[in-house]
């Protein structure tokens, strides 16, 4: 039997799945490693630490299933999306990787949007945000030449996890699109925009489709492995898109409210329909002419993580805690949260916004912490639920994913707030997976990506429905959401 190999390049941790071709889960292996914050508003990781933490996972998953090199047939990948990895003219890393929660070039945006012009809705579909590789390859242009004079090459961060594995320098269309220097609309690298910038326009790799081959494993990366030289890297695709394959939706009018360490609402369109505010993003999807239309914040689950670990500095487990957010009502008894740990890029543009909890009183408890920590992250994403409404997007199934895919409360929230029924996949490592199907393609094991959804994977017989009563008390607390940010917006520039 031959099996495939999803790589998921996280932003917290690097999980490796092993899966056989009806879907079924072989082995999983998993490493983490840490953000570095060398000033305020900066986020950085080293590069050697993904390698040595995806070398972990993958002899962890390959011993856990028992398989040997030979067998896996296909590897694809899955990764954090925007970064930015460059190398010199001899393939060495330039300085670390500036990730996607990186905020150094906000001072610059203006001027990069002005710059870029009718390109954000010729081209590009989206305006370029802080943590983007546009964004952070023209700050390091403008205020560490030196460094940007010595780029040879930039690329995303699983691509560099490629390029070890296999010796090429590649990417594909949905990375290249979220560096927001690549035309979504037409599908190449937008040079138009490179010359306004006064950016090299022989740094960017050369695009491909997500399921095509990147070449096989290196001799080198197969001692270090475990891996076999016979086989096959596929591209594969950032998280976001590989995460949507993975719970096979690809069809227009599926809808997915992800919660990961940040948190999106995706919906899958049949044309490159964009915002003309340009609040949410248009992405191109793994499947050929289908994009997405996606509202990427940068605050999800690592928004509990901060006040599990952080805050309470519990040893309850993130079930525990949704068991105890599940005893409390709807609206956490008027304790409201703000979700803006890390600035926010989605619904609204804000760089220097800031966690709130606003309406506390003696009465709280953890458990009302807790679930007005998980409504707020709801409450932003239905800000941009509403964008998408506005847009006319088809949104006729939703299916949760992530982490909050896993927790009673988190999918009862959902429900009750995007007035929707939740359906769920029986798959746990959704953009593992996806990579992992996309891999399977590429070597030829199914003959396009909706025969290989079909083939691995099943839905959940569990249909979380709403509840009226909460539905109407979410209504109401969603209009107390959105004034209490416009109220206290201006008071972020003043606290930084």
């Amino acid at each position: 039997m031959s099996y495939l190999m999803g790589i998921d390049l996280g932003t917290s941790s690097t999980k490796t799945l092993i899966i056989d071709t009806d879907g079924r889960t072989a082995g999983i292996g998993n490493a983490g490693y840490g953000i570095r914050i060398p000033q305020i508003s900066w986020a950085e990781q080293n590069p050697e630490e993904w390698w040595e933490a995806v070398k972990a996972s993958i002899r962890q998953a390959m011993g856990k299933a028992g398989v040997s090199g030979p067998e896996i047939a296909g590897i694809g990948f899955s990764g954090q999306m925007h970064g930015m990895v460059a190398l010199d003219e001899n393939k060495k890393l330039v300085c670390p990787a500036i990730i996607h929660l990186d905020q150094r070039s906000s001072e610059d945006l203006e001027e990069i949007r002005a710059i870029a012009g009718d390109l954000m809705q010729k081209e590009l579909l989206n305006r370029p945000s802080a943590g983007m590789m546009i964004s952070t390859v023209y700050w390091m242009k403008k205020h560490q030449p030196e460094v940007y004079d010595r780029i040879r090459y930039v690329m995303s961060p699983k691509d560099y996890i490629s390029f070890l594995l296999c010796g090429a320098i590649g990417t594909e269309y949905t990375d290249a699109g979220a560096t927001l220097a690549f035309s979504v609309k037409n599908n190449h690298w937008c040079t138009e925009l490179f010359q306004r910038l006064g950016l090299r326009e022989t740094i960017w790799a050369p695009v491909h489709k997500s399921f095509e081959i990147a070449g096989k494993v290196t001799a080198q990366a197969a001692e270090e492995t475990g891996l076999s030289t016979d086989t096959n890297i596929v591209y594969g695709a950032g998280d976001s898109m590989a995460a949507l394959t993975g719970n096979g939706i690809i069809e227009s009018g599926c809808i997915t409210c992800n919660i990961g360490t940040a948190s999106q609402l995706a919906a899958v369109v049949d044309k490159p329909i964009y915002d003309p505010q340009m609040r949410v993003q248009t992405w191109r999807h793994t499947v050929p002419e289908r994009w997405v239309v996606q509202s990427g914040t940068l605050n999800g689950g690592s928004a509990l993580s901060w006040l599990k670990n952080k805050i309470l500095k519990t040893d309850k487990s993130f079930a525990e805690l949704d068991l105890e957010a599940g005893r409390t009502h709807a609206g956490a008894d008027g304790l409201y949260f703000l979700p803006y740990l890390s600035g926010e890029r989605t619904p609204y543009n804000e760089p220097k916004a800031k966690g709130v909890y606003f309406g506390l009183s003696m009465m709280h408890e953890q458990g009302h912490i807790a679930r007005a920590t998980m409504e707020g992250i709801l409450f932003n994403l239905k800000e941009c639920l509403s964008i998408l409404d506005d847009m006319s997007v088809k949104r006729e199934k939703l299916i949760a994913s992530g982490g909050a895919a896993r927790g009673a409360t988190w999918k009862q929230i959902q429900a009750d707030m995007l007035d929707m029924p939740v359906y769920s996949t029986n798959i746990r490592e959704e953009a593992c997976h996806g990579a992992a199907i996309l891999a399977g393609v590429g070597v030829g094991v199914y003959r396009n990506i909706k025969e290989a959804c079909e083939a691995t994977i099943t839905m959940s017989d569990e249909v979380v429905e709403p509840i009226r009563e909460n539905v109407k008390i979410y209504d109401e607390k969603q209009r107390i959401f959105h004034d209490l940010f416009f109220h206290i917006r201006d008071l972020y520039p003043r606290i930084i």
